[in-house]
Order: C-alpha cells, then sequence, then structure tokens
C-alpha cells in the first residue's frame, strides 16, 4: 500500500477519552487477558484457484471477494476470481462519493450477500474535513446507499481513513488518525440500511508523541484486529465493539523510552508509513524507516518476534512520501512446503525488491552479501526494463502470486521539484501524471526460484504507465490491472502476467478526477475492477450476455 504522508492536509478522525497506557513492553499489564478465543465460522474456506497459491481463510474477515487493504491479511493483493479480458465490451462507471467535494477512498471492501442475495462496497474516503466520512454503495448498480460524515471543523494535520477492514459481522473498521472507528447498518441486515457508527476506541494514550497517528491496520485470524502508528507502536484490540476497549488493548513500541526523549528528534525515530500484513499463526508484519519487523501475538501477549534491516538512502520527495520502503509488507508462500517470505521494495535510488525469510531461517543459509542481515532471501534492482536507469521508486505495497512478484513504477520526472517545496504539496506531483513527461512508465515481474533459492527477472515492460495507483491481478484472466493512461486519457490496463504484453486497454476518462491518486485496483463480483479517484470510484463492468 502506499504510505500517506503525515502533514498532507487530510482529515482526522474523532478522539474519545481513554486513560494513559505504557506505550513499551506489553501495554495493560495486569489487566485480564483479551478476549481472544479463535475464530470459528462454518463454510469459511479458502477459495479456490487454478494455480493453487491461495492464502489460507481468514474466519475474522468478510467471507467476500475483496475484504481488507490487499484482499486480506496475506496482502497479496491478487484474486482466483475473473477480471475483463481482452475482447470484452466493458462499460465504465464514474460514481461521485463525497457530498461537498473530492475525497478518494484509496480501498474498500465488499460485503457478503445480504439476504436479497446483493452485496454492498463500504470503504472510506481521506479527503478535507468537510468530506471526511464512510460510504456505502450498491455493488450492482453503483448507487450511493449512504455517507457518514464525520464531524467538520476539526483540526486536521495529517491523512485519515486510508485503510479499513470488513469483519465477519459486516462492520466497517477505520484506522483513523488517533481512534479505531467502527460503522454498521443502522439496521442489522438490511442492505439500504444507512451508516451507523457502533464504536471509536480512542488510542491517544498510547501513542508515541502527541502527533502520532495510526498508520496501518490489518485482521488477525483469531479475530484480534491489528494496528501500527506512524511512530512505531503496535497494538491489537478485539473486532467486537463491545469488547473494543482500553483493557484488552496490547502494545509494544518501537521506539521505546525515545518516544519520550525530547533531545530526540522526530526524524531521528524509526517511522512507519505503510500499512501491514499477518499471518494465521499470529504473525505481525511491519515495515518501518530502517527495519522490517516481525511481531507475534500468541492471544496473550504480543511481543518481537525478529528485525531486519534493510537498505534505504533514497531522495524524499514527490510520488516517494516517506523514507525507507514505499510498499505494504506482502506474503509469499501459502502452501505447507512453499518457501515463505516477507516481501518489500526498499528505500534505495535505485529500488530494489526485497524478500526476507518470515519464519525459521534456513539451517546453513548465509547473507546474501557481506553486511547484509542474514533474513535477506534475494535482492534485486528493479529498473524497469531500462539498464541505464540507477533511480527507481514505487510507493505501492508489492503484487504477490504464488512465487512471482509485480512492482510498479512511479518515478515521477517532477519528483526532484516537489522534494523542494513542503511536505503537504509533495504528493501532489502525481495530481500532474497526465502532463507528459512526468507520467511514470514501467512494469516488472520478478520470480522466487525455489530449487536455486536465487531471485531472478522474469519480465520488464518500460512502456505501460500505471502511473500511481495499487495493481492487482486475477488468476482466471491471467492479466495484472491497474489504473493506466494513454496519451493523456486515464483507464484500465491488463498487462499478461506470463509475458508481460499489455493486452487489454479500456479508456475511461481525459478529466482530471479520474487520477487514481494512489488508489487500489480491487477485482470484485461479476469479473468487474474497482478503483478510487479525486472524487470516488471508476467501475470497470465487463457486459454480460
Amino acid at each position: 500500500m502506499p504510505r500517506i504522508a503525515s502533514a498532507l492536509p487530510l482529515a482526522v478522525a474523532a478522539s474519545l477519552a481513554l486513560g494513559v497506557m505504557a506505550t513499551t513492553g506489553v501495554s495493560g499489564a495486569g489487566a485480564a487477558p483479551a478476549p481472544t478465543a479463535p475464530e470459528r465460522r462454518p463454510g469459511c474456506t479458502t477459495m479456490r484457484s487454478a494455480d493453487g497459491n491461495e492464502p489460507p481463510c481468514n474466519p475474522a474477515l468478510a467471507q467476500s471477494p475483496w475484504a481488507a487493504a490487499h484482499r486480506g491479511s496475506y496482502a497479496q493483493a491478487s484474486s482466483p476470481l475473473p477480471g475483463p479480458r481482452p475482447g470484452q465490451e466493458v462499460d465504465v462507471q464514474s460514481i461521485r462519493l463525497a457530498p461537498h467535494g473530492t475525497g478518494v477512498p484509496i480501498v474498500h471492501e465488499f460485503s457478503e450477500p445480504y439476504a436479497d442475495g446483493r452485496r454492498v462496497v463500504w470503504g472510506s474516503v481521506i479527503s478535507t474535513p468537510e468530506n471526511e466520512g464512510v460510504f456505502k454503495v450498491d455493488e450492482r448498480t453503483g448507487e450511493v446507499i449512504d455517507f457518514y460524515q464525520e464531524p467538520t471543523g476539526r483540526p486536521s494535520s495529517s491523512s485519515s481513513g486510508a485503510y479499513s477492514v470488513l469483519d465477519r459481522d459486516g462492520r466497517l473498521i477505520v484506522a483513523h488518525r488517533q481512534t479505531l472507528d467502527v460503522y454498521a447498518d443502522q439496521v442489522q441486515g438490511v442492505r439500504t440500511s444507512p451508516i451507523d457508527k457502533v464504536r471509536s476506541l480512542d488510542l491517544t494514550g498510547v501513542m508515541c508523541r502527541d502527533d502520532d497517528r495510526i498508520v496501518g491496520i490489518t485482521m488477525l485470524y483469531d479475530g484480534m484486529v491489528a494496528f501500527a502508528t506512524e511512530l512505531g507502536v503496535v497494538g491489537v484490540v478485539p473486532r467486537q465493539p463491545g469488547h473494543m476497549t482500553p483493557a484488552n488493548l496490547r502494545t509494544v513500541s518501537q521506539n521505546g523510552a525515545d518516544c519520550d526523549d525530547p533531545a530526540v528528534e522526530r526524524d531521528d525515530l524509526e517511522q512507519v508509513s505503510n500499512s501491514i500484513a499477518a499471518d494465521e499463526n499470529g504473525g505481525i508484519y511491519v515495515v518501518t524507516s530502517k527495519a522490517q519487523y516481525k511481531y507475534r501475538w500468541d492471544g496473550r501477549r504480543l511481543g518481537r518476534a525478529w528485525r531486519a534491516t534493510y537498505e534505504t538512502g533514497g531522495v524524499q520527495g514527490g510520488a516517494r512520501l516517506g523514507a525507507g520502503s514505499g510498499s505494504t509488507p506482502s506474503l509469499m508462500g501459502t502452501g505447507r512446503r512453499d518457501d515463505k517470505f516477507v516481501v518489500i521494495t526498499d528505500g534505495r535510488p535505485l529500488m530494489h525488491l526485497v524478500l526476507m525469510w518470515r519464519d525459521k531461517i534456513p539451517a546453513g543459509w548465509k547473507p546474501i552479501a557481506p553486511g547484509k542481515d542474514r533474513r535477506i532471501a534475494c535482492e534485486v534492482p528493479v529498473r524497469f526494463g531500462d539498464p541505464k536507469r540507477t533511480q527507481t521508486v514505487s510507493e505501492q505495497s508489492v503484487l504477490v502470486r504464488g512465487d512471482a512478484v509485480v512492482v510498479v513504477d512511479n518515478t515521477h520526472a517532477l519528483d526532484p521539484a516537489y522534494a523542494a517545496m513542503p511536505e503537504q504539496v509533495r504528493p501532489f506531483s502525481v495530481v500532474a501524471d497526465q502532463a507528459e513527461p512526468n507520467a511514470p512508465h514501467g512494469i516488472e515481474r520478478i520470480d522466487w526460484r525455489p530449487r536455486s533459492r536465487t531471485c531472478k527477472v522474469r519480465w520488464a515492460n518500460p512502456d505501460v504507465s500505471m502511473p500511481n495507483g495499487i495493481p492487482t491481478m486475477s488468476v482466471r484472466s491471467g492479466l495484472v490491472y491497474d489504473v493506466g493512461l494513454h496519451d493523456g486519457v486515464w483507464g484500465l490496463s491488463g498487462v499478461d502476467f506470463r509475458t508481460g504484453e499489455e493486452r487489454l486497454w479500456v479508456p475511461s476518462s481525459a478529466e482530471p478526477f479520474e487520477n487514481s491518486f494512489f488508489a487500489a485496483s480491487q477485482i470484485g463480483p461479476r469479473g468487474a475492477v474497482w478503483t478510487g479517484n479525486l472524487h470516488g470510484l471508476t467501475v470497470f463492468r465487463p457486459r454480460r450476455g
């Protein structure tokens, strides 16, 4: 997932009272253990897929095509379901969400079917205080059922509401600035019901500093919501609104005592600027500006499993929104015999793909180079098909399917100019994507080879422009999808997963509001691809019949 700059002029969440709790070690020590009996749900089964590479079903999430950022807790962003195919007629629908102007839904989630057999799309927008809120859209028609608008006039100094999860009971849990907010149908089980806010847990007391904020969120397999803050606080709390209380909250801090030391500058603290991932064994994966972490939740205590450093040093500015990695950690390896990794892109001027062993490092494994962390399995420079390139960057999570990963280029020509501007202005270099030559071009696939235990570039396409959106992939269609640009026109681009050839192009509009602005492309029901734009959603629906 793209990281969101801490100084963006976006809305912040409401704040409720919460007693101060420790931010080092295990918070709430001495309190009753959090209720964490593993979720049990009939019918929670892993989706069938032609390639056999589906992550295990998470029984705490909605059983739907897409229930969390990057689709699920593994954050792979790939799907066994079909998307638009070459030669199909595809209808394009633009949906305006916020009633008072623009609002970008970075991610959104699809519900389970209601009693009438139909679904809705849930999500939140990041924008100005006048637009901050949560939406509910009819999946079949695109009609906006409701837009729950948060109170206006509150101070806004950072992004809010970029990430969310939809739980098995149809509740949307959103990570706002210093709160976890829970939304549900006002009339339970009624598809056309208005939205109601049913819980708001204030986390002010566990923040590293007063200006800290929640950045990432995911769902653990036992029903705990995991979150990470910008200044390195990682926590878990039950998903049920009645149990989402301070007594059931557990946190650890990456920065520890440095949080309270005024001599430590903010920029010297490890910072989180992406979302997070989780496995079925309580593993929580968080990448900071300096290192990749794995935490483990055992049902009672939260603690660090390991920490591994990776290389940084690239210039921050423009589409590059923070120091270090620009990707949410993605988990590779779904089968019992698969090699299992956490996958990120690093922060060097010439970006590298990095695979790290996520569990026990194989016996006898040696560092890939002197000075490298032994946990690193491979590093591959990403040049997007141009051997002369010395600078590349991607602010999108790495797309994973099986032993393959796909990375898109976000290196904008205007980035150096925006790097000299105030921090809150830098991300808007992507608004100028339609002005050539600002738009980046390039997509690359890199494979892990289990037999040789090495990584190798499978293909690279230097011509395709997927300038700022998060890609997805369909096993059934065999295509990688993302919002793209052709001669200043926005649309849906489909690249062959096997060859890297662009095989699909569905134009939407040359209107600037169709800019994806870091939003995710997501495969929904009935072969449609949904994505956010500067004022709402764009849907690419294959015609039926």
